[in-house]
């Protein structure tokens, strides 16, 4: 029964956290930290391949999560492709209540927290990343993504894909960057989104090689400094969060009813986030 229990759970997490890539400016990475399942996320990539002793712990952990992200990527695109479309305030304050509803777990995940001079330096550096790169490109508005004949990509398209894959994977894993967003500054996203919704193979294949090599490279990086510095890596995250937060507000909707819905879809943001990151918590605190 306990299995069963964490199992729905994991699943949903991950759902979310695969609804959230779908999302350019959403980060899947943020939405994993909230959820109370990141450092636990890091350690079973990171350490799949050095500790033997624990793989069928972190296959079955893995597996879960990634089956829920699959399933939210694969067959709820066009659901999310309609809220994008037709509720885009709604589904925004749903998000951002995600966010916030789970920071205060994030401020609580080490022993020592306290405010320092290198810590406000570290949250600083986090909100100039998230800041900088958002200014690269354009605020996401949804583009009503044509058919795209992704059936004959050449392999010059298919190298790129790959690419950015690879930077998109290693940017889910980091909360605050959004994979998706790095899709569309290296042009990709509408390729991806269309062979999603017409299960074409092959860009996808490339888009999951690169995806994977990028998520094992920078969740080692990520480990290291959640062993080395943990304190300056939560703050740093706290600085991304706090970023992304800011960047996806849509802005108060002018139409009273609106606004209303917004606000609740806000609410109840908060309260999934809160009560998911209470349910079987699987967070690794630091202890150093």
């Amino acid at each position: 029964m306990k299995f069963l229990k964490e199992t729905v759970v994991l699943f949903i997490k991950g759902g979310v956290i695969g609804a959230a890539n779908l999302v350019p400016g959403l980060s899947g990475g943020t939405l994993a930290v909230v959820l109370g399942i990141y450092d636990k996320l890091i350690e079973a990539i990171a350490r799949f391949f050095q500790k033997k002793e624990k793989r069928w712990e972190y296959i079955g952990f893995l597996s879960r999560i990634f089956a829920g992200a699959a399933f939210s990527i694969f067959f709820l695109a066009n659901v999310m492709d309609f809220l994008l479309e037709y509720r885009f305030n709604q589904t925004m304050f749903l998000f951002m209540g995600l966010i916030l509803g789970g920071v205060p777990p994030v401020i609580r995940a080490h022993k020592d927290m306290r405010i320092r001079t290198s810590r406000i330096l570290a949250f600083v550096l986090g909100l100039i990343v998230i800041l900088g790169l958002s200014m690269l490109g354009k605020e996401y508005v949804h583009p009503g993504i044509s058919a795209l004949s992704v059936s004959m990509l050449d392999n010059r398209t298919c190298l790129m894909i790959l690419i950015a894959g690879f930077f998109a994977g290693g940017a889910m894993i980091i909360p605050g960057i959004s994979g998706s967003f790095i899709l569309v500054l290296l042009g990709q996203y509408a390729v991806i989104i269309a062979a999603v919704k017409t299960l074409t193979i092959k860009p996808l294949i490339f888009m999951a090689v690169g995806a994977a090599a990028g998520i094992l490279v920078f969740s080692k990086i990520i480990e290291t400094c959640l062993e080395k510095i943990p304190s300056l890596t939560y703050y740093f995250v706290l600085g991304l969060i706090a970023a992304s937060f800011y960047k996806i507000f849509p802005g108060m909707p002018a139409n009273k009813l609106e606004a209303l819905y917004s606000i609740g879809a806000f609410a109840c943001g908060i309260s999934i986030s809160y009560l998911l990151s209470k349910i079987s918590p699987t967070q690794k605190t630091p202890t150093s």
